[in-house]
């Protein structure tokens, strides 16, 4: 009889063990699943005919960022809209596998040109056809969504609607303005007040690359908060380095 016991004993010891490694190696797996493969990074440029001037400076900083980027091994990835009365896409987040493809492209953007400056309806073509799985964004995967805009001016069009959009979907906003921006619509666009940063010129670009970096590495956190300790990790090895 007690020998029976012991031994029902040692099989329950044995299953316990079993289901516990069971459960730990589903939990592994589920991190393992979860864990965003990078970013994926949406430049919007105000490609009006008020920063014709500009816009070199605009492409130069592109270029810095994306050579930070880990784009060939598919970690990040990178699309560059520009804009002006009508969006038009330079290229999707999924039309580019190497950084030599996108940093090449992005030098020889030409200058949009066109008035007026409608923001608004540059960022609802992104929520509606950039930040899409057709066009390359792993949103659905868990990938963190960034956008980066460089704006020179105030928007002829609201940019309410199509901002809190945006911000529902889980895209990072970073906007960027002149002084011939409108700070609080700056605000209104960015995923955080914080996140609206101004230049005097798109030349003083340079100046604002370690704010941009700072708040990037604390927002991409709060971003995904299914798997935080995961996110951490990727903040800190492979954040923004400008």
């Amino acid at each position: 009889m007690t020998l029976g016991i012991n031994i029902y004993r040692h099989t329950l010891t044995q299953l316990k063990v079993q289901d516990e490694n069971l459960i730990m190696s589903e939990i592994l797996c589920f991190l393992v699943e979860k864990k965003p493969a990078g970013r994926d990074v949406v430049f919007l440029l105000d490609g009006s005919e008020s920063t014709r001037t500009g816009f070199p400076a605009m492409k130069d900083f592109v270029q810095r960022v994306v050579e930070t980027l880990s784009v060939d091994d598919n970690k990040d990835r990178v699309s560059v809209v520009q804009y002006s009365r009508d969006p038009a896409v330079q290229f999707y987040l999924n039309t580019y596998t190497t950084k030599g493809e996108v940093l090449d492209t992005v030098r020889g953007l030409r200058h949009k040109g066109g008035r007026p400056l409608n923001t608004g309806a540059a960022l609802q073509y992104l929520r509606d056809n950039v930040f899409t799985a057709s066009a390359g964004s792993r949103r659905l995967d868990g990938v963190p969504q960034v956008l980066i805009l460089l704006s020179g001016g105030r928007s002829f069009d609201s940019v309410d609607a199509p901002a809190s959009a945006l911000k529902h979907l889980g895209v990072l906003t970073f906007a960027i303005g002149t002084r011939s921006s409108e700070m609080r619509e700056l605000q209104k666009i960015a995923h955080d007040p914080n996140h609206a940063m101004a230049v005097s010129e798109f030349t003083d670009l340079p100046t604002v690359q370690q704010q941009l970096q700072s708040s990037l590495e604390t927002a991409v956190i709060d971003v995904s908060p299914e798997s935080p300790t995961v996110l951490g990790m990727l903040t800190s090895e492979s954040a923004f380095q400008l």
